[in-house]
């Protein structure tokens, strides 16, 4: 059974704030941390929970499916806090098995240039961000500052914790994202206080042939972020 953290999220006006006085979406205090804590050890002692559906374009939660976890059958937990001991404080640590994904590329544009990871997680976001959460570049732009916080926050300090490392890294995704991202990237006004990063985005995908998402395969992670995927949709 998969179960997603940002199903978990609060409304954004109970979300934290920010040293800015915006709502802190990044900060472990922007999900239901009871509840979910409480609904994973419930399934993991085998009772009946109902879970919840983040609804993006409205900013709330919704009624989900009644669900229960099966005999020995693992709980798959996915999300940017997932090592957080808090969120599952209640599951003892032997019945636990954490994994740290990112993407860690090997590539470069030349022998003195290797592609910015920071840049490649960021096409992702946007590409994701306007096809799941109905979110234009130029907002996903203006969390970006507020999402680099939250990761040495909230994340780096538990990567240690984890029991395996994955890289997620793909060496054709950005000849797939780049066709997504460019029509989105180019519109971004010359007078809108993002249009510098969007042009270097630009020129960035620019060093890159384009290839049709239908190559690639059908179960490939980078379905997560375009969409299709037989996991996700």
């Amino acid at each position: 059974m998969m179960i997603s953290m940002d199903n978990y999220y609060k409304p954004k006006h109970e979300a934290p704030k920010d040293s800015d006085g915006n709502p802190d979406l990044e900060h472990v205090e922007a999900l239901d941390v009871e509840q979910f804590s409480k609904d994973m050890a419930d399934l993991a002692m085998g009772k009946s929970v109902s879970l919840p559906i983040f609804d993006f374009k409205q900013g709330k939660r919704v009624a989900g499916p009644s669900v229960k976890l099966e005999k020995d059958s693992p709980i798959l937990i996915e999300g940017i806090h997932a090592l957080n001991e808090r969120l599952t404080e209640l599951i003892p640590s032997h019945q636990k098995f954490n994994i740290f994904i990112s993407p860690n590329t090997q590539l470069h544009i030349d022998d003195h240039n290797p592609i910015s990871l920071t840049d490649l997680r960021l096409i992702r976001r946007m590409v994701r961000d306007q096809k799941y959460r109905n979110t234009p570049v130029t907002m996903t732009l203006d969390m970006w500052s507020s999402v680099r916080r939250g990761e040495f926050k909230w994340i780096y300090p538990h990567q240690e914790t984890a029991n395996f490392v994955y890289n997620s890294e793909l060496s054709y995704e950005l000849l797939v994202l780049n066709k997504i991202a460019l029509p989105h990237l180019n519109a971004v006004p010359r007078d809108d206080k993002h249009f510098i990063v969007a042009n270097r985005l630009v020129k960035f995908l620019k060093y890159f042939n384009e290839i049709d998402a239908t190559l690639i395969p059908s179960n490939s992670i980078l379905l997560e972020f375009i969409g299709g995927s037989p996991f996700h949709d």
